[in-house]
C-alpha cells in the first residue's frame, strides 16, 4: 500500500518554505531555525512536547494544546528531521536557482526572499488555505526565530530534535 505524506513531497516542501518566508515578520531566517519551523509545520501536535517552553513562549502554551493529535504514529522524530533535511536542501536549491531566495544570504547560513514576486495564484492559494491563519503557525514563524536557538537552554535542547552540546555559545 502506498501512503502519501507531505514530508516526503519536494513540491510541498517548496510550498512550505515559501509560506514560512513570505508570511514571517522576519526578513531572513537561519537555515537551522527554518528546518525546525518546517518540521513543526508538518507535525504541529509535537509543539506540545517542547519542555520546558522558553519563558517568552510560555504564555502561548494553551495555543499549542488546541492542536489536534495526528493519526500517524511518530516513533523517532530525530530521524524524521534528519530525513527531511534532504527535501529541505533540494527545495532551497530550487528556489535559489529560480532567484526566489538570495544566494548570498544562503552562503552565510540564512534564507531570505528576493524581491522577485510570487505568482498571484500562489498567494491566493496561500491566503485561502487554513495554515497561514492558524495561531500556532503565526507563533512558529514569528516567535520561534526570536527565541535563543543554540546551547543547553536553547530550542535545540528543549525540542530534543538537534544536537546542541557542541554549539559555540557565548557565556
Amino acid at each position: 500500500m502506498l501512503i502519501y505524506h507531505p514530508a516526503q513531497d519536494i513540491n510541498h516542501c517548496v510550498y512550505r518554505l515559501l509560506l514560512i518566508l513570505e508570511f514571517s515578520e522576519h526578513e531572513k531566517l537561519s537555515i537551522d531555525v527554518y528546518r525546525m519551523i518546517d518540521f513543526y509545520t508538518l507535525f504541529p501536535s509535537l509543539l506540545k512536547l517542547i519542555t520546558p517552553l522558553p519563558q517568552s513562549l510560555s504564555t502561548l502554551r494553551k495555543e499549542f494544546s488546541n492542536i489536534p493529535e495526528p493519526f500517524e504514529s511518530l516513533r523517532n522524530i530525530k530521524r524524521i528531521l534528519y530525513e527531511l533535511e534532504s527535501f529541505q536542501s533540494t527545495a532551497i536549491q530550487n528556489l535559489i536557482a529560480k532567484e526566489l531566495l538570495s544566494k548570498e544570504d544562503f552562503e552565510s547560513g540564512f534564507l531570505k526572499r528576493t524581491e522577485k514576486g510570487l505568482l498571484t495564484s500562489f498567494m491566493e492559494q496561500a491566503l485561502s488555505g487554513r495554515l497561514v491563519s492558524e495561531r500556532w503557525f503565526q507563533i512558529l514563524i514569528n516567535e520561534f526565530p526570536k527565541v535563543k536557538f543554540a546551547g543547553r537552554d536553547g530550542l535545540k535542547s528543549r525540542t530534543g530534535l538537534m544536537e546542541y552540546r557542541y554549539d559555540m555559545v557565548k557565556a
